[in-house]
């Protein structure tokens, strides 16, 4: 059998295991069911880490105030802020009196803020069973928020992730990369946990839910002491056992989350995010990885189909020597064999097909979860 049929049919076949892994991997984005009724309703903690964030923080709260939930708490860290944070803590004190409590951590002498003790300390604070973990710029987009995570506490998970809906104030080009790039991480990290029930790879810093008690027998981020930011991932791909963690992508269940308005602020975010993603587990990185080897199978794939179509030319040279001289009239006007045409055929048609369903699919989540934003900025900016 010639050299160049064995290199045509390897890119067709691992064209096809491509396609066969990649298809079994895939998972469409879709909501949780929800229980007709909970009852009783978990007490849910609500923790807000705060720094330097008193026109976000405010509007945070009014909307966690206005939840639906019967039982539930906030519980506000004041990290070593230095502009209006304490005022905005002892107005809103003063207006939800029965609902909010605070605490605060002071800046050390070198100037670190110790997100890992922050957590800690607003954990300890909380008198609730449950803990969720909430930024302040973020804010739930809906006031069935808690009752979304409650439902999927009820249904025995201990650790429930929800979809963080990034936007922007300005809409530049770097700001429309960074919101693709949180959307295909949190796709990601969704496709890892309900492909065959497995563990997350990834858990962003805010809309976490988790139990007290399993973080403090945890240790909590005692374990990263050293990475200023993005404990929450190492956190759930850590401690987070097989089906038991769901994440919510109903749009319910969501937070809208405000990129930092700037690029060098970003930029810093995601360094630290990055560094976090170096110190997961090797299988985890490995799943992390999964799209990427994908993709890697599909480039060889191609290049096995290009190899072969260009010896079959130099053994469709070889066959016809006379024709290929310098001294020739008339060259052939087709001199790859039938069969390299035909590979080449199948392999675009079957690419085609591929990449045609595959936007298809992706336009489709995007679709779901790209609901429009509820926040008004201009509210949050005039206080």
């Amino acid at each position: 059998m010639p050299l160049y049929i064995i290199i045509l049919s390897s890119s067709i076949l691992l064209l096809l295991i491509y396609l066969i892994l990649y298809w079994r991997s895939y998972v469409s984005v879709k909501a949780a069911p929800i229980p007709d009724s909970v009852s009783p309703w978990p007490g849910i903690s609500v923790v807000i880490i705060t720094h330097d964030s008193d026109r976000m923080l405010q509007h945070a709260i009014d909307t966690v105030a206005a939840q639906q939930y019967p039982d539930y708490e906030i519980v506000v860290v004041n990290n070593a802020s230095t502009d209006d944070t304490n005022d905005v803590i002892k107005r809103a004190t003063k207006q939800y009196p029965t609902l909010l409590r605070s605490t605060h951590l002071p800046q050390n002498r070198n100037g670190i803020l110790h997100m890992t003790i922050a957590t800690t300390l607003g954990v300890r604070a909380a008198r609730k069973e449950w803990i969720v973990l909430l930024r302040p710029n973020s804010t739930p987009k809906s006031n069935l928020w808690l009752q979304n995570i409650a439902f999927s506490i009820m249904q025995g998970h201990d650790m429930c992730i929800g979809y963080n809906q990034y936007y922007s104030y300005d809409k530049t080009a770097w700001e429309r990369r960074a919101l693709r790039w949180h959307q295909h991480q949190q796709i990601l990290n969704y496709r890892a946990i309900n492909r065959g029930k497995r563990k997350p790879i990834a858990a962003e810093s805010s809309n976490i839910a988790f139990r007290k008690q399993d973080f403090l027998d945890n240790g909590g981020y005692g374990r990263w002491l050293n990475l200023p930011n993005c404990h929450e991932h190492l956190y759930a791909t850590t401690f987070a056992s097989r089906c038991s963690t769901q994440m919510l992508m109903q749009p319910e269940a969501q937070v809208e989350t405000l990129i930092p308005p700037i690029l060098q602020l970003w930029e810093t975010e995601h360094r630290q995010t990055l560094k976090a993603y170096r110190r997961l587990s090797s299988s985890t990185k490995i799943r992390r990885k999964r799209y990427t080897f994908l993709t890697t199978l599909a480039l060889v794939a191609f290049a096995l189909l290009v190899g072969g179509i260009a010896w079959s030319a130099i053994e469709d040279e070889s066959a016809y020597p006379d024709l290929w001289s310098m001294g020739s009239i008339q060259l052939p006007t087709f001199s790859i064999p039938a069969i390299a045409a035909c590979a080449a055929i199948l392999f675009t048609a079957i690419s085609l097909i591929h990449l045609i369903c595959k936007a298809h699919c992706k336009r489709k989540d995007r679709r779901f979860l790209n609901t429009p934003i509820v926040t008004d900025l201009t509210a949050i900016y005039d206080n």
